[in-house]
């Protein structure tokens, strides 16, 4: 084992959920990917022999949450709480967690929580988290290549309207078509440049420069009202302000 990565576990009973994390986790030099579950049971089981340093853990999960599952762990090692619920974040604090990720969890906010768990892990060390967040990087990229209809196409950031979920498919709407692809949303999400898109519900990203009206519970994007989930609506307005779209 690798004495200067710190070893995560991802929990989280969405598969989507989980392929995000471990997508970030792999992005992040000092990480170690131990090993993800959907079922908080069998992670249960696989920590009774196996050490590990980190968890990102889901609260709300089927079988027990993951409140009941850090009260059962005898040994407990560093925590980052995961949900879509703000309301979970008090009593993760009462049990020392280090952090708490509200979904959807973007890739910047992920490395502050990890630069936290750095923190208390090498104490004397200097944090290369914080420095992959603020070092200047190669340009980002102005497009990417999506597989559809036999082939791979070619989306310009520039040019998408909104992401749309549908059952097995991705619909990626831009100023001039429709793109449809078999691409998963989490893989998707991990290609697009942060800055620029925010998922708004569970089957919709938006741009947020082609936003032409926010109704209460809606987007308006060239006419087409694309629903604000509840889970996803805290972020979303925070997001605006932060950017200072909104007051």
């Amino acid at each position: 084992m690798d004495t200067l990565k710190i070893r995560c576990l991802v929990i989280d009973d969405e598969h989507l959920a989980v392929e995000k994390l471990a997508g970030f986790v792999r992005k992040t030099p000092m990480l170690e990917l131990a090993g993800t579950f959907t079922n908080p049971l069998e992670a249960l089981g696989f920590l009774k022999t196996h050490a590990v340093d980190l968890i990102f853990l889901d609260i709300q999960m089927d079988d027990i949450t993951g409140i009941q599952l850090l009260e059962i762990l005898k040994e407990k090692p560093y925590i980052i709480l995961t949900t879509a619920y703000s309301e979970f974040a008090l009593k993760g604090y009462e049990l020392n967690v280090t952090d708490y990720l509200l979904k959807p969890i973007s890739f910047e906010r992920f490395l502050q929580a990890v630069d936290k768990v750095s923190d208390k892990f090498w104490p004397q060390k200097p944090h290369p988290v914080a420095e992959a967040v603020h070092t200047p990087a190669t340009p980002e990229r102005e497009f990417i290549l999506v597989k559809a209809d036999y082939m791979m196409q070619k989306v310009c950031f520039s040019e998408i309207l909104y992401i749309e979920g549908m059952k097995d498919y991705l619909g990626i709407v831009t100023t001039e078509k429709r793109i449809m692809t078999l691409m998963n949303f989490s893989t998707l999400e991990n290609l697009l440049p942060e800055h620029g898109f925010c998922r708004v519900h569970k089957s919709f990203i938006i741009a947020l420069s082609r936003i032409d009206q926010i109704e209460r519970n809606h987007v308006i994007i060239r006419k087409q009202r694309i629903p604000i989930g509840d889970s996803y609506r805290k972020a979303f307005f925070e997001l605006l302000k932060a950017k200072g779209i909104i007051q």
